[in-house]
């Protein structure tokens, strides 16, 4: 059983990428070949993919927070939950893997090297991630300067092909992830997986 975040990432940020998908088909049909006037289009699917990845982080940081805290007595829980969500990264920040390990971190595992040990593709995953992040990151400030020499130097373009690996290396990394955090959490904390 996955978490509840997963759920909401399988269902309503999945239906949400594909929406945006869609017009994509929609404005220039779906027969393979060189499609023109879609570049605005592509950057906004990654926007998108961003977002809704940033979205799942935080809602399985609340998820393992709330496992944390149904493990204190009522006087420590709403300590607990302020501590451990006060000044989160996920809430202001990017989902880099930085602010995934710090924001994890203050549950009691390193979360990086606990993804890199489960599997083996995960460190190309993680690096991918911060890619895609710097990525949107150019295109949401509008930084079209240093946009063309950082699509060269890495492997990432504003194309549907491009957004489409990105989308199955998130896709793969949150898997990963919804396992391990369980796993993480119930081996810190005594119990049974959480999901």
């Amino acid at each position: 059983m996955p978490s509840f975040a997963k759920s909401e990432w399988d269902t309503s940020a999945t239906a949400r990428l594909e929406e945006l998908e869609q017009l994509h088909v929609d404005a220039r049909g779906s027969s393979r070949g060189r499609r023109w006037g879609t570049e605005q289009l592509n950057r906004s699917l990654f926007l998108v993919l961003v977002a809704q990845f940033q979205t799942y982080s935080r809602d399985l940081h609340d998820e393992a927070v709330e496992v944390h805290v149904g493990q204190a007595n009522p006087y420590q829980a709403a300590v607990l939950r302020k501590l451990l969500t006060q000044g989160r990264k996920l809430d202001t920040g990017n989902p880099r893997t930085d602010a995934l390990e710090n924001d994890f971190g203050r549950l009691g595992f390193k979360l990086l090297p606990a993804l890199r040990e489960a599997e083996a593709r995960v460190a190309g995953r993680l690096e991918r991630l911060d890619v895609l992040v710097d990525f949107r990151n150019l295109v949401s400030h509008g930084n079209e300067t240093a946009l063309p020499s950082f699509i060269v130097s890495n492997d990432i373009e504003p194309t549907l092909t491009s957004y489409r690996t990105y989308r199955r290396t998130v896709n793969s990394l949150i898997a990963t992830m919804d396992r391990v955090v369980a796993g993480q959490l119930a081996f810190g904390l005594h119990m049974s997986r959480p999901w």
